[in-house]
């Protein structure tokens, strides 16, 4: 039978030397509990809640880097879902452990999480506490059960109690979480649960399906080996709403060109444009807006858990940043200059700076403290905000303006060109939406 895995053999080298030095693991194959095993499902629970760091959390969602253990068999009235972890931050996770030996399961593991979800989301803050406590509550080395949920939290966790109290109910108010469906030898077949899902429209939550390999080691230990599902082949966000117990299921409207300041694409969107607000009420819907005029232009948004950048790529894989933007307001582009000065255009960075500093009453540009790149500042000396840089209309076309401008600088040393002082730069051939053809470059005449 052919081998349907992605997975090549796994070989354990002793030295580079010696070409016998080098043997094929064997790879450990999870079963169903019995007296004849103790790999089963059971035991991958207990493993990624004593190595939590096996499940790659934060290549699904950024705003999972840090994420804390806290419970097994969380009882609700749909079942016991396997693990829940939580963030400092106040997301949540659950994941559920399957052995992928039934192929009549498949679906059925999808519509069991998903059930775990949608009652989860009628629950509050007090809730969930009280199922944690009923559940078997993670205590690595022995430690004593804690009471409360918080407590699981480091001591120099990022939110007071208070905060973290109301993030977690929020999130569960908003059916906000990040579902995981964890396995052994997942193949082809299993990937193609995601049509099913994609069929019945999404979720408004994020979920991932993780393949986890385990090999022996000849002289005792394991190799784990995690695999995240392609984009292509996994689950594509959407969105569904919980205006009662039932699940509401609608069509996505947030699309790699097309952004909702209402309907982020992932959990880490959401909580970047909702830090936003706090500083700049309003202010996510103009930067929606710039970024779906972007989106035209090949700049897209890449997001971490506190900035976003507009990122720029062209087909030689260089990336070029735009500028980053904290979720406190303030606008960078002291990154774009280091780049710029690596690839020995400095002077094109600074007027692309100066371009967006012109529309802008009393911005300067000038260095930075380190004195090795530039940025754009207010009168004061401080970093310019985005709520100011998008201020009105005029503003939001100078910005863009200035983009294509540098875009064309680049484009035009690319190729040998040399750009009249007063052109003006134009990119065409609108973006398709795989995102996947380049610009070409095209002068305006004066």
């Amino acid at each position: 039978m052919q081998n349907q895995s992605q997975y090549g053999d796994v070989i354990f080298l002793k030295d580079l030397q010696t070409a016998s030095s080098s043997q094929r693991l064997t790879r450990i194959h999870l079963r169903k509990g019995s007296e004849h095993t103790q790999y089963d499902e059971a035991w991958l629970q207990n493993l990624i809640m004593l190595q939590p760091g096996v499940l790659p959390l934060s290549q699904i969602e950024r705003s999972f880097e840090t994420f804390i253990p806290v419970c097994t068999e969380l009882p609700m009235q749909a079942g016991f879902v396997d693990n829940l972890f939580v963030t400092p931050k106040g997301d949540i996770a659950l994941v559920e452990c399957k052995l992928w030996r039934n192929p009549e399961a498949k679906r059925a593991v999808i519509g069991q999480i998903l059930n775990y979800a949608s009652e989860l989301s009628t629950w509050d803050y007090e809730m969930l506490e009280a199922a944690v406590r009923r559940a078997k509550f993670f205590a690595p080395s022995g430690n004593a059960a804690p009471q409360d949920l918080y407590d699981v939290l480091p001591s120099d966790g990022d939110l007071d109690e208070v905060a973290f109290h109301d993030a977690i109910s929020r999130n569960l108010r908003r059916g906000r979480f990040l579902l995981l469906i964890v396995g052994d030898g997942i193949h082809e077949g299993v990937e193609m649960m995601a049509k099913f899902l994609q069929q019945h429209a999404g979720l408004h939550f994020t979920l991932s399906i993780v393949e986890l390999a385990l090999f022996g080691l000849p002289e005792g230990g394991f190799i784990v080996q995690p695999r995240v599902l392609a984009q292509t082949a996994i689950v594509e966000r959407q969105v569904v709403t919980f205006n009662d117990p039932k699940i509401r299921i609608a069509p996505t409207l947030a699309t790699a060109t097309s952004l909702s300041p209402t309907q982020g694409a992932t959990i880490t969107q959401e909580h970047f444009f909702e830090d936003l607000e706090k500083g700049s009420s309003g202010i996510s819907e103009k930067l929606h807006d710039f970024l779906n005029d972007l989106a035209s232009y090949y700049v897209l948004p890449d997001f971490s858990t506190r900035t976003m950048t507009l990122r720029w790529s062209l087909e030689d894989s260089k990336n070029w940043n735009l500028g980053s933007i904290v979720n406190s307001g303030e606008v960078w582009m002291d990154y774009h200059g280091q780049q710029a000065r690596n690839s020995n255009m400095l002077e094109a960075s600074k007027q692309y700076l100066q371009d967006i500093a012109d529309n802008i009453p009393g911005a300067v540009v000038k260095k930075t403290k380190a004195g090795s790149a530039w940025n754009i500042a207010d009168s004061n000396g401080h970093a310019l905000r985005i709520g100011v840089i998008l201020g009105d209309e005029a503003r939001m076309k100078g910005w863009l303006k200035a983009i294509l401008r540098f875009q064309a600088a680049v484009l035009a040393k690319s190729q040998d060109l040399e750009l009249k002082p007063l052109e003006l730069p134009e990119i065409v051939q609108p973006a398709p939406a795989d995102q996947t053809a380049k610009p070409t470059l095209r002068h305006q005449e004066e």
